[in-house]
């Protein structure tokens, strides 16, 4: 439970992804500081059970739909400004994990299934948000969370999944110059090993529920004799530094943030 504030109170927040991991992190801490917030997620059953929580911390709905679906974000955009009246925040945290091995062996299926959430998801969004925000005076702010994969490439194998972050982090630099004048502000966060559901399975030797994640020259020693969950940071970092990011006033620019577990060092040093 995250200590209760008023630092976003009377803001309205979308957050995708919003039933587990980082969205659900922060969709708490926002709602402990009195913003409404809308959660969207395809896992029904847990975007229920997780709505239904963050509303008894304060207003809260939860809408089930596909992030990489046009007019689903259309629709989901256009139902939380007919409910609140505005849309202030656009927190963009849906997205998969992709542990897939050297390119020579990736599918076309395998792209397009991480292609899709990580980076035409993010379009999706990211335009309705400019849609509403540019006519607020008040504009509004974007969080699209990234990885370390958004700055580098830490290993073999993961293609698809660093192609995404990297088009996310260009995608979101240039939206940035185009809302500097609207008071719309952008700024990619970067975390790495993050205690979500998606790293806790990574132990297990799989990715996105039973596919064999390719971890060859990607563990330091330790994450392969205790498992890469147990040196991963706590999600609530995340949340908030999601928290400080959206709550800087429209002459503050942070076009990104990065943090990392500090064993990690020595493989991304400031380049994250």
């Amino acid at each position: 439970m995250y200590p209760k504030g008023t630092q976003l109170k009377g803001k309205v927040a979308i957050i995708t992804g919003g039933a587990s991991g980082i969205g659900e992190a922060v969709a708490r801490i926002f709602a402990a500081n009195e913003c409404k917030v809308m959660l969207v997620d395809v896992d029904e059953k847990r975007l229920e059970r997780i709505t239904a929580e963050v509303n008894e911390i304060n207003e809260c709905i939860g809408v089930k739909a596909d992030v990489t679906q046009e007019q689903e974000v259309i629709n989901f955009f256009k139902q939380a400004y007919e409910k609140w009246g505005k849309i202030d925040l656009l927190v963009n945290s849906a997205g998969r994990d992709s542990l897939a091995p050297p390119v020579s062996e990736v599918t076309l299926e395998e792209w397009n299934k991480t292609i899709g959430p990580n980076l035409t998801g993010v379009f999706l969004c990211c335009r309705e948000a400019f849609r509403y925000m540019e006519k607020q005076e008040s504009g509004g702010r974007i969080l699209n969370m990234g990885s370390s994969s958004a700055r580098v490439a830490s290993g073999p194998g993961h293609s698809p999944y660093r192609a995404s972050k990297h088009g996310m982090m260009g995608f979101s630099k240039n939206i940035l110059l185009e809302g500097k004048d609207k008071n719309i502000g952008v700024t990619v966060i970067n975390p790495s090993h993050v205690k979500t559901p998606m790293t806790e399975i990574i132990d297990k030797g799989l990715y996105d529920g039973n596919l064999p994640a390719y971890t060859e020259g990607w563990l330091d020693e330790n994450e392969k004799r205790e498992g890469i969950y147990a040196h991963c940071i706590d999600v609530e970092n995340v949340a908030e530094v999601s928290l400080f990011v959206a709550t800087r006033t429209p002459d503050v620019t942070i076009p990104h943030m990065a943090f990392y577990p500090t064993h990690k060092a020595h493989r991304y040093g400031m380049e994250v």
